[in-house]
C-alpha cells in the first residue's frame, strides 16, 4: 500500500535512487587497486570496471526515457532497483574481471532504466513546492552519494575487501526497492510517447564502445584487435545513420530530427562531452595515486575525496549566476579552465608529506569546474527546447556525458602509457594528469570556435525555429 498522501516519504524513495547511482560509482573507484591486485589485472582492464558501468548507463538512457513513458515510470523503476540489487549481489562473487565488467555493465544499464523513471517521478509530483523541494534534493543526491560512497569505499574495503561494497550497494538498492514498492503510489503510463527504439539506442552503444575498446588494446585477457573493433563500430555508425534516415518522418525517433542542428544544444552537449573526457576520470587517476605511490590506505582515500564533493557543490550553486553573466560560451570556458588547472596541479603532487595539500587543492578545483560546465550545459540546452523536448535532451547530455568520460579514460591512459614502464607508475599518472590538463585548455579553444561557427551558419528552416523558440 503506497503513501501518496505523505509526499516527503516519496521524495526520499525517489531521491535514494540518484544517490544510489552515483554512489556505485565512487564506491567502486576507491576499491580498484584492491580487485586488481586479486586479479592481477593491467590499468586498461581496471578502467572497464568504471566504463562497462558509465559505457551502459550513458548508452541506454534514451531508450529508457522512452519505456518510462509508454510502459510507466513506477513500474519501470521497480524493474531497475530490482536488476540492479541482483546484479550487486552477484558482482559481490565475482570470479574474475570478465565476469566482474560484465556485471558492472548490467548495474550500469538497470541504473539507466531506474533514473529516468525516477525523475519523472518527481517531476509529476502535484504541488509546486513540494516539486520544487524535491528536485532540489534530487539534485544533491549525485555530490551526496560520491562523497559517501568515497568514504564508505576505503572504509569498506579496508575492513572487509572489495566484494563487500558491492554487497553494500546490493543492501541500499533492496531497501531503496522496498521504499519505492511501499511508498510511492502508482503512476499512470503516457502512452503518447511513441513506440522506444531500443535497436537505435544499442547501435549508439556500439560506436561508443568500439571507439573506447579500440583505443584500450589491454582491456581483455589477450587483447582486443583493434581493426575488428573500428571495422564493427564504423558498421554501427553507418547502421545507426541509416536507421536514423529512415526514422525521420516516424513519431517516435531516438533523438528528435533537428535537436543538434540547433546551435546552443549542440555546444551543450559539446561542452557536456568535452569536460568529463578532460577532467571525469580524475577520481580513477587520484585513487590509484594515494594507493599506489602515496601508499595512503583506503579510509584516508576516502576521507581525501571528501572536499571534492562539497567543490561540485559549490559549482553547481556558482553555474547560475555565472551563465546569467557571462553567457556560455565564457562560463563553459571558467568551467575548463577550472579543470585544467586542478588536473596540473595533480599532477605536481610530490610524493611526501605535503602530497595532501595538492590532492585536495587539485580534486576540488576539478571536481567545481566538470560540475560547474555540467549544470550550464544543461541551463544553456533548455532554453533551445520545446516544452516536449526537455527529457529526450536531458538524456542526451548524460550520453555524452558519460561517453566523455568513458573515452576520456581511455586516451588518457594512452598517455601515461607513455612514460617509461607501467601507466599506473608516477611518472605515467602524471602524464595522464597533464593530458587531462592539456584537454581541458584546448576546450577552452575549440567551444569559442564551435559556438562562432553556430552563428555564422546561415539562417534557413532552423534559423527560424530557433527565433521563434526565442520569441515564444
Amino acid at each position: 500500500m503506497t503513501s501518496g498522501h505523505r509526499p516527503w516519504r516519496r521524495v526520499l524513495a525517489l531521491c535514494s535512487v540518484q544517490l544510489l547511482v552515483a554512489l556505485e560509482f565512487s564506491i567502486a573507484t576507491v576499491a580498484l587497486p584492491g580487485i586488481g591486485e586479486e586479479f592481477r589485472a593491467s590499468a586498461q582492464g581496471l578502467q572497464w570496471v568504471l566504463s562497462g558501468y558509465a559505457l551502459a548507463y550513458g548508452s541506454l538512457l534514451l531508450c529508457a526515457g522512452r519505456y518510462a513513458d509508454v510502459l510507466g515510470p513506477r513500474r519501470l523503476l521497480l524493474w531497475g532497483l530490482g536488476a540492479f540489487t541482483l546484479a550487486s549481489l552477484a558482482a559481490a562473487g565475482a570470479p574474475g574481471l570478465g565476469p566482474l565488467v560484465a556485471l558492472r555493465i548490467v548495474q550500469g544499464a538497470a541504473a539507466a532504466f531506474a533514473t529516468p523513471a525516477a525523475l519523472a517521478l518527481i517531476t509529476s509530483l502535484p504541488a509546486p513546492r513540494d516539486r520544487a523541494l524535491a528536485l532540489g534534493w534530487w539534485g544533491a543526491g549525485a555530490s551526496l552519494g560520491f562523497a559517501c560512497g568515497a568514504v564508505l569505499g576505503g572504509v569498506i574495503t579496508e575492513a572487509l575487501g572489495w566484494p563487500a561494497i558491492f554487497g553494500a550497494c546490493a543492501v541500499l538498492a533492496g531497501a531503496t526497492l522496498l521504499m519505492v514498492a511501499r511508498w510511492v503510489p502508482e503512476h499512470r503510463a503516457g502512452g503518447g510517447a511513441g513506440r522506444p527504439d531500443p535497436a537505435s539506442a544499442l547501435l549508439l552503444g556500439g560506436c561508443v564502445v568500439a571507439v573506447t575498446a579500440a583505443l584500450s588494446p589491454d582491456a581483455v585477457p589477450g587483447g582486443w584487435d583493434t581493426p575488428l573493433i573500428l571495422a564493427a563500430g564504423t558498421v554501427c555508425a553507418l547502421a545507426l545513420r541509416a536507421r536514423t534516415r529512415g526514422r525521420r518522418g516516424s513519431a517516435d525517433p531516438l533523438v528528435p530530427p533537428g535537436l543538434l542542428a540547433r546551435p546552443p544544444v549542440r555546444l551543450a552537449n559539446l561542452a557536456g562531452a568535452w569536460a568529463p573526457a578532460a577532467g571525469g576520470s580524475m577520481v580513477f587517476f587520484v585513487t590509484v595515486l594515494m594507493q599506489g605511490p602515496l601508499g595512503w590506505s583506503q579510509s584516508a582515500t576516502g576521507l581525501m575525496l571528501l572536499p571534492d564533493a562539497a567543490a561540485a557543490a559549490l559549482g553547481a550553486r556558482a553555474a547560475g549566476p555565472l551563465h546569467a553573466r557571462l553567457g556560455a560560451v565564457r562560463a563553459y570556458g571558467c568551467g575548463l579552465t577550472a579543470v585544467a588547472a586542478g588536473m596540473a596541479v595533480l599532477a605536481l603532487t610530490p610524493l611526501g608529506p605535503a602530497a595532501w595539500v595538492f590532492v585536495v587543492v587539485g580534486s576540488c578545483l576539478t571536481g567545481f569546474g566538470l560540475v560547474l560546465v555540467g549544470v550550464v550545459s544543461a541551463v544553456a540546452a533548455a532554453a533551445a527546447l520545446r516544452p516536449d523536448e526537455h527529457g529526450v535532451s536531458g538524456g542526451l547530455l548524460v550520453t555524452t556525458q558519460q561517453s566523455g568520460v568513458a573515452c576520456g579514460l581511455a586516451v588518457l591512459l594512452l598517455a601515461g602509457g607513455l612514460a617509461p614502464g607501467d601507466a599506473l607508475s608516477p611518472t605515467g599518472l602524471r602524464l595522464s594528469l597533464l593530458g587531462g590538463a592539456v584537454l581541458a585548455l584546448a576546450g577552452c579553444l575549440v567551444l569559442p570556435l564551435a559556438a562562432r561557427a553556430g552563428r555564422a551558419r546561415k539562417p534557413g528552416r532552423d534559423g527560424r525555429e530557433e527565433a521563434a523558440l526565442r520569441t515564444g
